[in-house]
């Protein structure tokens, strides 16, 4: 028995709602029991479902029933069945043709609406191909100027309403902060719509992200209400919408097709834009600089308890003894509360058995001073000069590429056309020129966060809205900076972070007292006292803390009771001269230090 396949193709919105599918495939269906083909289940059924067969490359699937043809996995003698011709292509018609004669290469076609079969079998009469064929060729001649005139009438009325846009608008589908006069000749601002919108543009610019915004909104609903009676609450998409839409600068694009368009139905910009259609009521200064906060802002995955982002290391921490997730714990307030690390794997019973809960907030601050004294993360600012030329350069560049990539999709063998494409190739090209030179001068003068700006922002903050969204995108910034971080105790707290340009720094903290420091990239090491001021000997203090890591380090993997002994009285020793700064114990600890060498040493001689 003789194989059959099918191929469905429909291309609008209103043809997936309705029958075009089920009447397509019971015509096939029919035509195999009633002929005796097997039709195909093995590659299942050829389905182009809203995809236009007037655009190249936009029939994936029929591409991928002749590759079958190619490579035999369809077998040659084989029908395929289709409701028409304009199913296949509505192409050219040497395209079209080309097409159609290369699946009749393999196997036979038949269109069950007027019942034809098509065949290159050289047995059959000459005469009746040839009448095939060109009755074929007259098919695809038809569907191919019926869409080219469906576009063109199309043009053609949106070209008509364009040049009469000064005595009447183009739309009645209008932004919400808009209404149309009823002779349809101009806008009218809603006042109370402008000044919410000028008061989302400032808080985006001001640092809060659309999540956080959102949330703000809903919780001040009478103060703030939706764009439309239709929506209870803001959602993600209108607000997006709004710091993004051009509309707020009195620029109108027109579009073809739906957003819930299908295949060619889908919307589409038609045209340029035009300017001063609408009134104006966001100036081009403060929407660039909205535009560069909001690309300024990644906020990083998890889940958020309201105004609240509690743990700077999420996602970013984990245990140096099983390499496992590092938690955040808040036992709230009292003696017995507060904040704490801890390895998830000890918590839960796992196999880690390193259950020492960390003090959350030295370790948090040192996060802060490692990130200021290495400059991982460059201070926002309010925008320049250079900041909002670079953002209008960006939408230019952005215009005129996707301008380019409209007009290769086509014939740009003509000559109007290809002369486009060279104009457009040359902006394409200063566009970038420029906009890498702007991203150098101002990665030359953008500024690092100092500790005391960075801790203002990321602790002392007062809106909590702000604050949560401050510490999201600090945590977002690290992960991208950090390749991993490991979470060690050797008788002081230790951080390792592998960073992804390979560097490696070390943070380490006299968890009790407070005073710690971390590694810079010429590997030299910064200390820092966490609570009050610097003090004349902290210089020196650090370098015992210095040589205590040494020490500590030479010592990994060895378990020795004397040993241990020293190493936890030097620790304790370190911590009283934190507290008490008295000098006279800094031989003490240096006495204990050169009695753990020796101890080592013997050690390591017998091994």
């Amino acid at each position: 028995m003789k194989k059959a396949y099918s191929y469905i193709r429909y291309s609008s919105p209103q043809q997936a709602k309705g029958d075009s599918f089920r009447r397509q495939f019971s015509a096939t269906q029919a035509y195999c029991e009633k002929n005796g083909y097997e039709l195909d289940t093995e590659l299942a059924i050829y389905q182009e479902l809203g995809t236009s067969a007037s655009e190249i490359g936009s029939q994936e699937i029929l591409n991928n029933f002749i590759d079958d043809c190619v490579t035999g996995k369809v077998k040659k003698g084989s029908l395929l069945i289709v409701e028409n011709l304009d199913r296949l292509s509505r192409l050219k018609v040497n395209q079209a043709m080309l097409q159609f004669l290369t699946i009749l290469n393999y196997v036979d076609i038949y269109t069950t609406q007027d019942e034809k079969h098509y065949s290159n079998d050289d047995n059959l009469d000459g005469n009746a191909q040839l009448i095939a064929i060109v009755s074929s060729v007259l098919i695809m001649s038809r569907a191919y100027e019926e869409s080219e005139t469906k576009k063109k009438r199309l043009k053609e009325s949106w070209d008509s309403k364009r040049k009469n846009i000064e005595n009447k608008k183009l739309t009645s589908l209008i932004p919400h902060w808009l209404e149309l006069s009823e002779d349809r000749t101009k806008f009218h601002i809603k006042n109370d719509k402008v000044k919410i919108i000028k008061y989302i543009y400032d808080k985006s610019i001001n640092g809060m992200g659309v999540s956080q915004l959102i949330r703000h909104l809903n919780e001040n609903l009478t103060q703030f209400p939706t764009p439309t009676h239709k929506s209870k609450l803001w959602a993600r998409t209108s607000l997006s919408r709004i710091l993004t839409d051009r509309a707020v600068l009195g620029e109108y694009q027109p579009h073809i097709g739906k957003h819930n368009g299908i295949g060619d139905k889908k919307r589409k910009p038609l045209g340029d834009p035009i300017p001063d259609y609408y009134p104006q009521i966001i100036n081009e200064e403060t929407f660039l600089k909205a535009q560069i906060a909001r690309k300024s802002r990644t906020i990083g995955r998890g889940k958020v308890n309201r105004n609240k982002f509690s743990n700077l290391f999420r996602n970013i921490l984990r245990c140096g003894y099983c390499d496992g997730k590092v938690e955040y714990v808040d036992k709230g307030e009292g003696s017995k509360g507060g904040k704490y690390l801890s390895c998830a794997n000890a918590k839960r019973g796992g196999e880690c058995t390193h259950n020492k809960h960390y003090k959350y907030l030295p370790l948090e601050l040192m996060l802060l001073h490692l990130t200021t004294e290495n400059g991982f993360m460059p201070k926002p600012e309010t925008p320049t000069e250079l900041n909002l030329r670079l953002s209008k350069l960006q939408d230019l560049n952005e215009k005129a590429e996707s301008k380019l990539s409209f007009l290769l999709d086509g014939d740009f063998t003509i000559p109007s056309i290809k002369e486009k494409i060279g104009v457009l190739s040359k902006e394409i090209e200063r566009y970038r020129s420029e906009i890498e030179d702007i991203e150098n001068k101002i990665l030359t003068f953008k500024p690092d966060y100092t500790y005391s700006d960075l801790y203002q922002n990321v602790i002392l903050e007062n809106d909590s809205v702000l604050l949560s969204s401050n510490r999201m995108t600090y945590n977002s910034y690290l992960s991208k900076k950090i390749e991993s971080a490991y979470l060690f105790n050797d008788y002081s707290n230790f951080i390792l972070f592998k960073m992804k340009d390979q560097h490696v720094h070390t943070v380490m903290i006299d968890e009790q007292y407070n005073f710690g420091g971390c590694s810079l990239p010429n590997n030299h090491m910064t200390y820092k006292r966490l609570n009050g001021d610097r003090t004349p000997i902290d210089e020196m203090i650090w370098q015992i803390q210095e040589n205590f890591l040494i020490l500590i380090d030479s010592c990994k993997n060895i378990h020795d009771k004397k040993l241990d002994n020293y190493l936890n009285r030097i620790n304790k020793l370190i911590s009283k001269i934190i507290l008490e700064q008295e000098i006279e114990l800094f031989n003490q600890v240096l006495f204990q230090i050169e009695k753990a060498h020796k101890v080592l040493a013997k050690i390591e001689m017998k091994q």
